[in-house]
């Protein structure tokens, strides 16, 4: 039996960290639980305080957790870590007294979800990619709900079918507020290329040769290439654009994801779950080069379902070249109706997720608490 609280206000615990695919979320949906009135306490990683405002109303706690398996050495270590945050988490949900537990994956859910589990507080988990990551599979078929931002979501337990919610993805709200573009052939042609929020070394070189090619092909295209690199690699790729006539803007990131979103014809990045959520509800067609590394690969099931989908295009990185790259950049150029449709079926995949999650884990805490 879970927790009893003395106070009226309930008390509900979010746990995200790792990457911003897993965080932003969390977040958004965290953020609309305060405005409902619920105190929502907020476990994450250190690595994931940077994204966090200075007036947010979150009650934050950090509890580091993750694994390194390179070595003896750091796999010693990590035991000790993992097994410091499992005591953590125990005190904090016993302080706390939580009425449900939402995980949204990543290494950083597992001490506090594992605590949950053993205090029987009621557990919701989030899958926002289309591969449903490790910890949110171990723990899926203890949850009560297993909410999931594609329909297309793969590798979880046909057993824990009826525990399933699409929701959709969840947007942060200032990505809510951009334009959806109704024309796709513009002078000139804007192109944003963005590697997540852990960047995209190969972009460096790879996009820049891929544009003198497009160039060559067609000389009297304009271009405008708004794109992240590091300040070592903005000299060559600043270089390169000068000779080649392209009016270019480079940046390490980008905090105004929002206002660089706005206006643009194309993307191309990797495939992480809040890139493929934003883009699909505002409607912005990507080439998609999904990060080879990452876990089980589940960048290439995200970028896969749209393409499948018609609704973006999804490029291997081991087996793309800057003339793969460049001949499908000139087709689109060339054919806006693609971008156009494209960006038609991106937008069928838009929703609230946020409020569907949130209406979730109202109704079990009150078929709980009531």
């Amino acid at each position: 039996m879970g927790f009893k609280k003395m106070s009226d206000k309930k008390q509900v615990i979010i746990a995200a960290g790792g990457t911003g695919g897993h965080f932003f979320p969390s977040i958004v949906t965290g953020e609309l639980l305060i405005n409902r009135g619920y105190n929502v306490h907020l476990i994450t990683d250190s690595r994931c305080q940077k994204y966090l405002s200075s007036d947010s109303k979150f009650i934050v706690h950090i509890i580091d957790s993750k694994i390194n398996n390179d070595n003896f050495l750091t796999k010693y270590l990590s035991i000790i870590k993992i097994s410091n945050a499992i005591l953590k988490s125990l005190f904090l949900l016993l302080k706390i007294k939580p009425n449900i537990i939402v995980g949204f994956g990543s290494y950083v859910t597992f001490p506090p979800l594992l605590i949950a589990l053993i205090l029987n507080v009621p557990i919701v988990i989030h899958e926002q990619n289309c591969f449903m990551g490790k910890v949110n599979r171990f723990f899926a078929k203890f949850a009560k709900k297993i909410a999931i931002s594609y329909e297309e979501t793969l590798n979880f337990n046909m057993g824990n079918k009826d525990k399933i919610v699409v929701t959709g993805s969840i947007i942060r709200e200032n990505i809510k507020n951009i334009k959806i573009k109704d024309s796709f052939n513009n002078n000139p042609f804007r192109i944003f290329v963005f590697g997540g929020s852990q960047g995209a070394k190969i972009f460096a070189s790879l996009i820049p040769q891929a544009i003198e090619i497009v160039i060559k092909s067609i000389p009297n295209i304009d271009l405008y290439i708004t794109q992240q690199a590091t300040k070592d690699q903005q000299i060559e790729i600043a270089k390169i654009y000068e000779d080649l006539g392209v009016q270019y803007k480079l940046s390490e990131f980008f905090h105004d994801m929002e206002n660089q979103y706005e206006g643009q014809d194309l993307v191309i990045s990797r495939a992480g779950a809040s890139t493929t959520s934003e883009l699909a509800y505002i409607g912005l067609p990507a080439i998609f080069i999904p990060y080879p590394f990452a876990a089980a690969n589940h960048q290439f099931y995200n970028a896969k379902a749209l393409e499948d989908g018609l609704a973006s295009w999804c490029f291997v990185q081991n087996t793309l070249t800057d003339n793969i790259l460049a001949n499908k950049i000139i087709e689109l150029i060339n054919n806006p109706a693609l971008l156009k449709q494209a960006s038609s079926n991106l937008l069928k995949r838009r929703s609230d997720g946020n409020k569907v999650l949130a209406d979730i884990v109202e109704k079990i805490i009150k078929q709980i608490h009531t």
